[in-house]
């Protein structure tokens, strides 16, 4: 019994997600994988959207298409064709996974 108990104590550990707030209020839940960052927004007006913020600096939104993403001291960006998205004073991380290597610093 205890080695159940412990095993759904890991597995509530890890599948806790990070919050993002954008600079336009916002909210994504993080996730990670081999590639990157998965950022999914919270169901609102606009819908859903799930950003994909890859390993070798590209991003990918089924709705907003292929752009690029960086970090800096001060947030991370995405940027798109036609919009940007700011995540001002935050960091990205996944709880309870091997964080992706990557090198996004905005120039």
């Amino acid at each position: 019994m205890k080695g159940i108990a412990a095993l759904l104590i890991a597995v509530a550990t890890t599948s806790q997600a990070a919050t993002y707030t954008s600079s336009d209020g916002r909210d994504f839940e993080a996730a990670c994988n081999q590639n990157g960052f998965v950022l999914t927004s919270s169901p609102d007006a606009r819908g859903t959207d799930t950003i994909y913020l890859g390993k070798g600096c590209d991003a990918q939104s089924a709705t907003l298409g292929s752009g690029t993403w960086c970090w800096a001291n001060g947030g991370f960006l995405v940027d798109f064709k036609d919009t940007s998205i700011g995540f001002p004073r935050q960091e990205l991380h996944c709880s309870g996974a091997v964080e992706p290597e990557h090198d996004c610093g905005c120039p």
